[in-house]
C-alpha cells in the first residue's frame, strides 16, 4: 500500500528574498501570470501576453507588426507568430500598411472586438484579486511605483533578456 504524498506547506517569502526586488518580481510575475492563465484559459489564448496583443490592436488598429511588438514588450517573432494564429480564427485581419508597402497593418475583426471585451473582463477581475491585499490607496501607489521603474529601466527591457542561449550541439 502506498501513502499519499501531501504537498509540502505554502511558506512564507524568507526573510533573505524579502529585500530583493529582482526575487519579487518574478515572484510577482508568477502569481500574476497563473491568475491570467487560469481566468483566460477557455479563450485559447497561448500566452498571458496575447491579451495585451489583442487589447493593443483594438485601441491602435492599423499598426504593423514590429510596432505592436514593441508596444507591448515581446519580440516580432513571437508577435508575428500570434497574429498568424489570430488571423487564423478570424480574430486580425492582416492589409497592406499604407505608408510601408513591405509591411502590414493589423486590427480585429468583429469576432476580435468581442473577444476583446470578454478577454479585458476577466483581465480587470484579475488585476482586483491580484491587488485585493492592498487598500486602493495602495494599489494606486504600487503601480504608479512599478511604470516608474519599467520607465527607468526601459533600455534594458528587451524581450528575450535574461534567457538561456540556445544550446549548441
Amino acid at each position: 500500500m502506498t501513502c499519499p504524498v501531501a504537498p509540502a506547506p505554502k511558506l512564507p517569502i524568507p526573510t533573505i528574498h524579502r529585500q530583493v526586488p529582482q526575487y519579487l518580481a518574478r515572484r510577482l510575475w508568477q502569481v500574476a501570470a497563473t491568475l491570467q492563465a487560469e481566468a483566460l484559459g477557455e479563450f485559447g489564448l497561448g500566452a498571458p501576453w496575447h491579451s495585451g496583443l489583442l487589447v493593443q490592436l483594438r485601441d491602435t488598429p492599423g499598426m504593423e507588426r514590429n510596432w505592436l511588438a514593441s508596444a507591448i514588450g515581446v519580440d516580432a517573432t513571437s508577435t508575428g507568430q500570434a497574429l498568424a494564429a489570430f488571423e487564423a480564427r478570424g480574430l486580425v485581419d492582416r492589409k497592406p500598411h499604407p505608408e510601408d508597402g513591405r509591411a502590414n497593418a493589423f486590427s480585429l475583426t468583429e469576432a476580435g472586438q468581442a473577444l476583446v471585451t470578454q478577454v479585458s473582463q476577466r483581465s480587470r477581475a484579475v488585476a482586483a484579486m491580484l491587488l485585493s491585499p492592498l487598500t486602493e490607496a495602495e494599489a494606486e501607489t504600487l503601480l504608479r511605483l512599478l511604470a516608474r521603474l519599467v520607465d527607468a529601466h526601459e533600455l534594458h527591457a528587451r524581450p528575450g533578456a535574461g534567457r538561456r542561449p540556445p544550446r549548441r550541439a
